[in-house]
């Protein structure tokens, strides 16, 4: 009876380490390297993003793969999927499919096991079919008092067992807010969700107003505040944080919708001194009166740059390319030579 006992430990200790083992397979391996991430909405023009412009990035976020009303997350054009994958893996740039949508679909898919793996196994069946390098969820956002920080938890748990549990290794990552306003958005992405991920991506920009005035939505300060809410107040490990950079201006004041404008239409408008600026006057088809937009000029992408190298940080990331100038302002260039600086002189 005693050897029975002995053996039937044995057993449960060689069962409880091959689960240890078999979890922290995919558990993220450490970030190394400093990423230049950038999205690149399916809904653009991609032809008109300069081959210069895409081979600046380490990472390309293809975005979306949008859930649809079944639960099921829908590319609009494969081809144009199919086109920009090849482009970008010419240039030596890795694509990741990024997926979104409204959040009560989101909620529903998540919570169900049958729709949770339905939904991830077609964006495997997207990732494997265009040979993609990984899957980033852009699902804005879980939060703790729907349910859905732990149903969100396990489609990464999901994902994770797939970027991970076969030869090949995918890269995987989330974006995640600021952390500028504390609560039960930031609070849904747990520490056992940040080890899951090789990164976050994390959205520094967007603080705006539609009824207040004259707000910058993503100041420098925002960049200090949201390091300091998730690496020092939350422990997160420096090189989990990509910081997001904006490649666009919002008016404060007006809708969203009809008054944001890329950072190449200002400079369009402006001219090269707007770059050199972090708000400017714009008009468009709606608003036909001139009104303040705020961005992020080269001064200060600058100083947002250099923050990340002294910081440690695990890199930066761009909302998104296809709003960047083509000529010599380019605010996806003018970013990656000062990372490229400011990584010489900290290596000296």
């Amino acid at each position: 009876m005693k050897k029975l006992g002995l053996f039937l430990a044995a057993c449960w200790i060689g069962i409880s380490s091959c689960a240890a083992q078999s979890h922290a397979e995919y558990i993220a391996p450490e970030n190394t390297q400093f990423r230049v991430v950038g999205y690149v909405p399916g809904y653009r023009d991609l032809d008109a993003v300069p081959d210069r412009t895409l081979a600046q990035l380490d990472i390309a976020c293809y975005a979306f793969a949008t859930i649809d009303s079944t639960g099921i997350p829908r590319v609009a054009n494969e081809k144009q999927l199919a086109r920009f994958v090849r482009r970008a893996h010419r240039l030596g740039v890795k694509v990741m499919l990024s997926f979104n949508g409204k959040h009560a679909r989101f909620a529903q898919m998540a919570s169900d096991d049958r729709q949770r793996k339905a939904f991830v196994d077609e964006i495997w069946r997207l990732v494997q079919k265009y040979r993609m390098d990984g899957v980033d969820n852009d699902w804005e956002f879980p939060r703790t008092t729907d349910g859905t920080a732990e149903s969100n938890l396990a489609l990464m748990k999901d994902l994770a067992r797939l970027c991970r549990g076969g030869e090949k290794q995918y890269l995987l990552t989330m974006a995640v807010t600021s952390g500028l306003y504390p609560g039960n958005r930031s609070d849904a992405i747990s520490d056992e969700l940040i080890a899951l991920v090789d990164w976050l991506n994390v959205m520094v920009y967007g603080n705006f107003s539609e009824t207040r005035p004259y707000q910058q939505h993503s100041p420098y300060s925002m960049l200090e505040a949201s390091y300091d809410y998730w690496i020092v107040r939350r422990g997160m490990d420096p090189r989990k944080f990509v910081a997001g950079l904006p490649v666009y201006g919002l008016a404060s004041g007006l809708p969203k919708r009809t008054s944001s404008a890329s950072y190449a239409t200002i400079l369009r408008q402006n001219g090269p001194q707007a770059m050199v600026c972090d708000s400017a006057l714009v008009v468009n088809s709606v608003h036909t009166t001139p009104y303040w937009v705020y961005y992020n000029g080269l001064p200060t992408i600058y100083r947002k740059v250099a923050f990340c190298v002294d910081k440690g940080l695990g890199g930066i990331m761009f909302w998104e390319v296809s709003q960047d100038t083509t000529e010599g302002a380019s605010l996806v260039k003018a970013a990656c030579d000062a990372a490229r600086f400011e990584w010489k002189n900290k290596e000296e």
